[in-house]
């Protein structure tokens, strides 16, 4: 799949009729200045962030990572856990006794001939016990579960990285169109103010009348209140992006990508959909879910099975201080169970109950795949026409201001056609930046759809 390309904001400007009207009027403006943020006692740290930077930044901060990892670090545990009662046991032993026995109490009668006590006497035993289960399906079958208990957790850990990379790539995107309206707002004023400059000479001139300045007047101030209201929603952007990567509160967050068209999938909805069902981390959690119910099934099955264990002790026996002697014994045990109480079948119902419960979610999170993956190529071919027809309301918007200036500056008419020229290019730039925000958001939106929002954008 490819990335979305990094290029500078597109947005056409009258660059070259701003260029004549300052020539005309021999006075250049200054651009719009931002708000002067209030002096604090440290200055404020600078973070220059690329979207893929900030989504790296999210999800190695984020708490509820973290938390995941965790689950993850504790799957891993229980797993370990069901395979070591799969493995052989061995233990050190080491005994020491001593005995005094009363033999006529213990065989019951007397014995002429032996005496009635022995000992006392001591005897000591050193060794190696070992365990081994040759034949337990319902510990394989717990094993197998638990492999797959953490193949779903790792799956969740996944589904909880793909919401969390989607906040911040919205985040990010909703930035980027607030920057891309300063700078539109920006170059607009510098505009409104050249252009209230020639009313002014006009009048002086005796080409204009004062009508004519104080409208250029009234629409310098219209822009600079739509400059000052698209510098709020940049600084309030910018705040929301730095609280959803946990910076420290106050730091300046400078976005070095730009809002662009991003490169357009080429597929069709079904290979979109079965990518979808392929990589979507919900769907993978459930599979994995369903796989440890039908082996907890099993596994509870398998407790009317016989179980096998061999067991084994090899050491070194000795009385008293004479020599010690190597002993040994091996056993092999077989555990028939007849009657358990219901608990095999309580065990079985439950994990037929987990099973049923994991496939009726499935059918739902597979629905909802489908939806919203149509949902996303609606929106994503909607918005690539936008982007299209508001590029060329721009280019319109910018051909149609040159003519009212030159008619304006001939004294044809009056300035109200200008006026209307800015106000439609205002427009015609706000849905330009507002269709290139929609598209990039919509391609984001597939990625979500299809489960390949952090491969996508953090690579």
């Amino acid at each position: 799949m490819l990335r979305p390309t990094r290029h500078p904001l597109r947005i056409v400007l009258p660059g070259r009729m701003l260029l004549a009207l300052v020539a005309l009027s021999g006075w250049s403006s200054a651009r719009a200045q931002a708000p002067v943020p209030v002096a604090t006692g440290a200055p404020a740290r600078t973070v220059q962030l690329t979207l893929a930077q900030a989504i790296r930044t999210a999800l190695d901060q984020n708490p509820r990572v973290q938390q995941s990892l965790l689950a993850i670090a504790e799957s891993g545990d229980d797993r370990r856990s069901a395979a070591a009662a799969l493995m052989p046991s061995v233990a050190a032993q080491a005994i020491g006794v001593r005995n005094k026995y009363n033999l006529n109490a213990q065989m019951g009668m007397t014995v002429p001939g032996f005496p009635p006590v022995v000992g006392p006497y001591n005897w000591h035993q050193a060794g190696l016990e070992a365990q081994v289960s040759l034949f337990d399906l319902s510990l394989w079958k717990k094993w197998r579960a638990s492999q797959h208990a953490e193949t779903s957790t790792r799956a969740q850990g996944r589904a909880v990285r793909e919401e969390i990379a989607a906040i911040v790539v919205g985040q990010y995107l909703r930035a980027l169109r607030a920057a891309a309206s300063v700078q539109a707002g920006e170059s607009r004023v510098e505009l409104a103010e050249a252009l209230a400059k020639l009313a002014e000479n006009q009048q002086k001139q005796g080409v204009g009348t004062k009508l004519d300045t104080l409208r250029s007047q009234v629409q310098l101030q219209t822009e600079r209140q739509r400059l000052i209201q698209a510098q709020t929603q940049r600084s309030t952007a910018l705040a929301g992006l730095g609280r959803a990567l946990d910076l420290e509160p106050g730091t300046r967050i400078e976005l070095t990508d730009s809002l662009v068209a991003p490169a357009l999938p080429g597929t069709g909805f079904q290979e979109t959909f079965q990518a979808g069902l392929a990589q979507r981390p919900e769907l993978a959690a459930l599979d994995a879910r369903e796989q440890a119910a039908v082996s907890m099934r099993e596994a509870a099955q398998g407790l009317r099975l016989p179980t096998l264990v061999a067991t084994g002790f090899l050491g070194s026996t000795a009385l008293q201080s004479l020599p010690s002697t190597t002993t040994y014994q091996v056993s092999l045990g077989l555990r028939v169970p007849l009657f358990t109480g219901g608990l095999v079948s309580a065990q079985v119902s439950r994990a037929q109950s987990e099973q049923s419960r994991v496939q009726e979610a499935r059918r739902e999170v597979r629905a909802q795949v489908g939806y919203e993956i149509q949902v996303a190529r609606a929106e994503l071919e909607a918005a690539a026409h936008e982007v299209e027809v508001a590029n060329l309301a721009v280019s319109l918007s910018t051909e149609a201001l040159s003519q009212a200036r030159h008619r304006f500056e001939a004294g044809v008419s009056n300035n109200i056609e200008v006026i209307n020229a800015q106000d439609e290019l205002a427009k015609a730039n706000d849905n330009q930046i507002s269709a290139l925000y929609r598209l990039n958001q919509s391609r984001a939106d597939l990625a979500r759809a299809t489960g390949q929002l952090e491969s996508f954008f953090a690579r």
